[in-house]
């Protein structure tokens, strides 16, 4: 995913409802957050303020995904190729982690892309390096392979009602440059694998690396490139939506930055985090029933903390009543849980864990 990436550029050297409606009075919410360095859920509950709910339930060793996706009973997170290929369910009430393991021949080099729950609680997965797509539920000890052969890198599988809409990056990772071999796709299929269409998204759409679905659109976040030598971004993120009853690509939506992170918050509205620099994040709103811009890309919603000062949120999403809450990440001390009002302003702050990457409420 573009937090994948962006966290390889960090450690080199030198470098729902679809319709938003008015904030409500505050309600509360669970929120979890993926620790990827502490290799931990951790829970909290909101009220008007923060506060932990639970220990942290611990991953195990050799984890290093960076996204989750939850259910009322289960979170779904993958491990890379790195830690040997494995998808983790994690029971939310007992903490107890289910592995399950990828089907030969690509058991440990299968590469898995962030997991998506579909509404009956199966998990779906993309193969970067084995360029498939599998399906999984909780307890199963290996992923049923659905499709194979598709596209060059699969970031992400959105599974919505009878279809499978598979975003493929595009991007060069036999050569190892990892660098938009052209621009995105998305490959569409049938739930029992079966080919449907590819939509081919616009030229300035580089390296999709998300999407959700919202108001009848599948909102596809491009993150970008990056300079092969300095690894600088090259600021040409955008938004794309696609109309699920056409399959129809609109234009790329400039984000004047690339993407980090992008969140289909409670409010209805679609949060996205980006960078132009990979050490200050600005957090867009998006307003997926106009197609247009709440905040940003010119006027990110200024994120405070307890001393007013600026936070940069690695990734933001927001709570049912419109109240923000966003996560910072940092390799050098534990990051933090933040939670704002609506325009960006202050009310509530605890510490997260270490190596923060994804965030989710419920």
């Amino acid at each position: 995913t573009a937090r994948l990436t962006l966290l390889s550029l960090l450690v080199l050297p030198g470098a729902c409802s679809d319709s938003p409606t008015d904030p409500a009075a505050p309600t509360g919410s669970d929120v979890f957050v993926l620790n990827s360095t502490g290799q931990t859920i951790a829970s909290f509950s909101v009220l008007q303020g923060l506060s932990g709910s639970a220990p942290p339930i611990d991953l195990g060793a050799g984890f290093d995904g960076d996204a989750f996706d939850l259910t009322a009973s289960f979170a779904v997170t993958t491990v890379s190729i790195f830690g040997g290929s494995r998808i983790l369910f994690v029971d939310l009430a007992s903490g107890d982690v289910l592995t399950t393991s990828f089907p030969a021949p690509e058991s440990d080099l299968a590469n898995p892309s962030a997991a998506s729950f579909d509404d009956q609680g199966t998990a779906w997965v993309g193969g970067r390096g084995s360029d498939a797509v599998y399906r999984a539920d909780p307890g199963d000890a290996t992923a049923e392979r659905v499709a194979t052969g598709l596209g060059t890198f699969i970031e992400r599988v959105v599974p919505h009602e009878s279809r499978l809409y598979v975003v493929d990056a595009n991007i060069d990772d036999d050569g190892g440059s990892y660098r938009p071999l052209g621009p995105g796709r998305v490959i569409v299929l049938s739930r029992a694998g079966d080919l449907e269409r590819v939509i081919d998204l616009p030229s300035a759409a580089l390296n999709p690396t998300d999407a959700v679905v919202t108001a009848g659109n599948l909102l596809v976040l491009a993150g970008g490139s990056f300079d092969p030598e300095t690894f600088l971004p090259s600021n040409d993120g955008s938004l794309v939506a696609i109309d699920l009853a056409d399959g129809s690509a609109g234009s790329a939506v400039p984000l004047g930055a690339n993407g980090v992170s992008m969140e289909l918050g409670g409010d209805g509205l679609v949060y996205v985090t980006t960078t132009s620099d990979y050490q200050s994040l600005d957090v867009l709103r998006y307003d997926p029933g106009s197609r247009a811009f709440d905040r940003g890309p010119a006027d990110p919603i200024p994120i405070k903390g307890a001393d007013g000062g600026r936070v940069d949120c690695w990734s933001a999403t927001a709570l049912t009543d419109g109240r923000i809450v966003c996560i910072t990440f940092s390799f050098a001390e534990a990051g933090r849980l933040v939670l704002t009002d609506r325009s960006g302003g202050f009310l509530d702050e605890v510490p997260s864990g270490f190596g923060s990457t994804d965030v989710a409420s419920r």
